[in-house]
This record gives structure tokens, C-alpha cells and sequence, in this order.
């Protein structure tokens, strides 16, 4: 859902325009929600809370949402969300916070094959896609995990909805930056914002997509650690596809079925509870 909510507003706006939009109007609501709580800064992490901003927030949907243009939504899920698991999985072994397991091998493959046959039918039914479109994917992709695990440290001194807030005000204003300079902004652009399109995906992408959704990651990001965290990338997909078939009345096929059993078996393994080491007792 959160794939056509970004296509929608790519037909009426440009895509750092949009990622703009995206993080002041979450930077607006959050202020409103939380002008009442302590001061939100942490002495001594200005330069951490910079740099998870632009990686996760600049980086990450800058580079995506430009290459949203001309790659299909369908592929662009498939990419991204298969990339994340490994990724931080890879990130947090070669920062020693997780070891390589058989368990967790298998269940990033089989979550992996299970995502493409989530998005099969749309893959097939979608047109071609740009090279430099999928580089800016899986870049921006990069730019997460990276900005994730630069991140985490900060979830144990700040409130999720505190750290998004922060993060949020400061990638809205460097993406408008960069959008003033790189891309034509005219009265069309700015209209674009009040369009019924934009409009909605613009609320979806700040309400739902950074409020909600990013706040849960930082908590899972907190609780689980950056490996764990991650497997979130297979089990979003599912409850999106039961979800458009019980509003949207959105046929699932087979090999959907399929792949969404095969991504909730790659959860369970993940998320199964490690059985602790029996102590010998003296005898």
C-alpha cells in the first residue's frame, strides 16, 4: 500500500519534492503532538542524530522515490524489502551484534523467494524498468540499513516518537533543499500539494508510513536488535496482502497464497524463541 501511495504522488509531484512534503508534514504533526514533552535533543549525539537523518530519511527515500519514476512498484517492493532482512543481518554480524545461524540463513531465504511470489502476478503484469531506477533502489535501500544501525543507539536514550520527530525535521528541509536546486518547482507543484493524489500521499506517507509505521521500526530496532528488526520486511507484505483483499476485494492467486505462507514459515523460524543452554548440576 505504501509502494501506490508514493506511485500516486509521483504522478503529481517530483520525488524529492515529495519526500519534502513527506517528512515536513510529519515534522508538523509530531511537533503539535509533542510540544508538550521534554527537550528532545541528547547532549553529545547532535552528530549520530544528523547522520541517521540523512542516510535513513534523505538518502533512503530520496534516491527511492527518484527511482520509483521508472521502476514498477511491484519490483521496487520485491527489491527493497528482500534487500533489507539481508542487509541487516550482514550489517549486524560484521558489527558482531548477531552470529550467523542456520536458522536465520534459512529463514531470510526462504522469506526471499517467498516475496517474489507475493509480487509475481504484479512483476508480470508491470512494465520494464531502468537500470539507474533499480541502482537508485538498491542504493537507497543501503542508505536505510546503513542509517539503521547508526540509529539504534539512539533508541535507547530517546522516545521513538521523539527520534522520528528529529530526524524528520531535519531530512524534510535538506530534501527541499536538494528539490529547489535539482528539480523544476513551479505554481503547478505547489498546487500539487492540495490535488486529491497528493493530497493522500502525502497523509499516507507521513501519517501511516513515518508516524506509525517508522516509529514501530525504531521500537523493533530497540527491543530486537538490527538483525531482528529487519525480518518486519516479511510480514508488512502479508498484512498488506490480506488486507487489500478484505478492503479492495484484491484477488490473490495461488502462488500469492504461496508465497505468503512461505513468508510467514520464514518469521516463525526467525522470531522462534532460542532454547537456553541446560546447566549440568553438581553432583
Amino acid at each position: 500500500m505504501t509502494w501506490a501511495a508514493v506511485k500516486f504522488g509521483l504522478e503529481e509531484m517530483p520525488p524529492l519534492f515529495l519526500a519534502a512534503m513527506r517528512y515536513l508534514t510529519t515534522t508538523i504533526v509530531l511537533f503539535v503532538v509533542l510540544k508538550r514533552g521534554r527537550g528532545f535533543w541528547v547532549r553529545g549525539q547532535t552528530l549520530r542524530l544528523f547522520t541517521s537523518a540523512i542516510l535513513i530519511n534523505v538518502g533512503t527515500y530520496g534516491l527511492m522515490f527518484w527511482g520509483m519514476q521508472s521502476v514498477p512498484s511491484g519490483l521496487s517492493a520485491v527489491v527493497n524489502l528482500a534487500l533489507i532482512p539481508i542487509m541487516l543481518f550482514s550489517l549486524a554480524a560484521f558489527t558482531g551484534e548477531e552470529r550467523l545461524t542456520w536458522t536465520h540463513a534459512l529463514a531470510l531465504i526462504l522469506g526471499c523467494i517467498g516475496l517474489v511470489g507475493l509480487f509475481w502476478t504484479r512483476l508480470h503484469e508491470q512494465g520494464s524498468s531502468s537500470g539507474n531506477g533499480l541502482a537508485a533502489i538498491v542504493v537507497g535501500t543501503t542508505s536505510y540499513c546503513v542509517g539503521s544501525v547508526v540509529a539504534r543507539p539512539l533508541t535507547r536514550t530517546m522516545k521513538p516518537l521523539e527520534l522520528t520527530l528529529i530526524q524528520a525535521a531535519i531530512g524534510g528541509p535538506t530534501l527541499l533543499i536538494l528539490s529547489v536546486i535539482a528539480e523544476p518547482i513551479d505554481l503547478a507543484t505547489l498546487s500539487a500539494i492540495f490535488s486529491i493524489k497528493g493530497a493522500a500521499s502525502i497523509a499516507f506517507l507521513s501519517l501511516l508510513g513515518t508516524v506509525v509505521a517508522y516509529t514501530i521500526y525504531l521500537i523493533l530496532l530497540r527491543e530486537w536488535g538490527t538483525a531482528r528488526a529487519g525480518l518486519y520486511a516479511f510480514v508488512s507484505p502479508v498484512v498488506a496482502l490480506g488486507l487489500g483483499a478484505w478492503l479492495f476485494d484484491e484477488s490473490i492467486g495461488p502462488i500469492e497464497l504461496a508465497g505468503g505462507l512461505m513468508m510467514a514459515v520464514a518469521a516463525a523460524i526467525a522470531f522462534r524463541r532460542r532454547p537456553e543452554p541446560q546447566r549440568s548440576s553438581a553432583v
